[in-house]
């Protein structure tokens, strides 16, 4: 894939007044487990007298919630095959099974719906949607539409260990900040941090998602050696109040290791010279520990023990 296609693909600038995506949701792994316990949306009613492909599709969506009901629909209609089988693999999403979601979207990307499935979808999936997950603790809220379907694909494709054809996955998407978080992240586990720099030039900190991003800007640019860019990416994170505790609380661990690395290289440097100097009171880990606790306790109103 040329670099200017990745660039018009993965930018952050969304120029659409209507964009398929609701809540955000920044969580700690506990939480994760916690949410697949919440409470799902209310149902559409059904309409009177519905042919009965459209009544059975209804019931395995709205009702069984089972995949498999799916699956066997769009084998015995082969019209709605494309439906189904993208509304199999949303339902196993929602399941966390990760390898069969991915088997089943990419059947229903490749499968064909009359136009009875398209009036379906019309009638019954406008409010109904999915938390997807975009990077490890940051899941956003998907109405059912191609980007509800091609996130949860490449989170699923990232899940089982394919994070190449999980980034192919995201290139029919238009541009916009969850795609291009969801990007990042696949960019950094296949080793393309140029790539996440590049697409993240230029983003502040205008709510949890851009602030996530930042946060994986500052990690791939100290992974590269570029600290003082890093800085400034943690900098940007903290600075919006409103950002998400556990985002700042990343932050700051992030500054640390920044820190801590200034810190080695300057003992490094100073025992090639000749050692460091007698006397020091604090060593730079005491200093970074002390600057991390504060932050703690601006931020919690409580000074953890020590």
């Amino acid at each position: 894939m040329a670099s200017s296609d990745v660039d018009r693909q993965h930018t952050f600038h969304d120029p659409r007044d209507l964009t398929p995506f609701r809540g955000v949701r920044v969580s700690t792994p506990v939480h994760g487990v916690l949410d697949r316990f919440g409470r799902r949306g209310r149902s559409p009613r059904l309409r009177r007298f519905p042919a009965k492909v459209e009544r059975a599709v209804f019931d395995a969506v709205f009702r069984s919630q089972e995949p498999e009901r799916l699956v066997g629909l769009s084998r015995s209609h082969p019209g709605w095959s494309g439906l189904c089988y993208v509304l199999a693999g949303l339902l196993a999403y929602r399941s966390h099974q990760h390898a069969q979601a991915a088997e089943l979207l990419q059947r229903g990307l490749a499968g064909e719906n009359e136009q009875a499935a398209a009036q379906f979808a019309a009638d019954y999936l406008g409010a109904w949607s999915q938390w997807i997950e975009l990077s490890e603790g940051v899941s956003v809220e998907v109405l059912f539409s191609e980007e509800a379907v091609c996130l949860a694909l490449a989170h699923s494709l990232r899940e089982i260990g394919h994070p190449g054809e999980a980034l192919a996955a995201l290139a029919p998407l238009p541009p916009s900040l969850p795609t291009t978080l969801a990007g990042a992240r696949l960019a950094e586990i296949l080793g393309r941090p140029v790539d996440v720099v590049s697409w993240t030039e230029g983003l502040t900190n205008r709510d949890d998602l851009a602030a996530a991003l930042l946060l994986l800007r500052a990690r791939v640019l100290r992974s590269l050696g570029h600290r003082a860019d890093a800085q400034n990416a943690v900098r940007e994170v903290m600075r919006r109040r409103r950002t998400s505790l556990v985002l700042r609380h990343a932050a700051m661990t992030e500054r640390a290791l920044l820190l801590v690395g200034v810190g080695r290289r300057r003992s490094l440097r100073r025992a090639n010279d000749g050692g460091v100097r007698q006397g020091a009171k604090r060593t730079k880990d005491a200093e970074v520990r002390e600057l991390w606790l504060r932050d703690f306790e601006r931020l919690t109103g409580e000074r953890p023990e020590q």
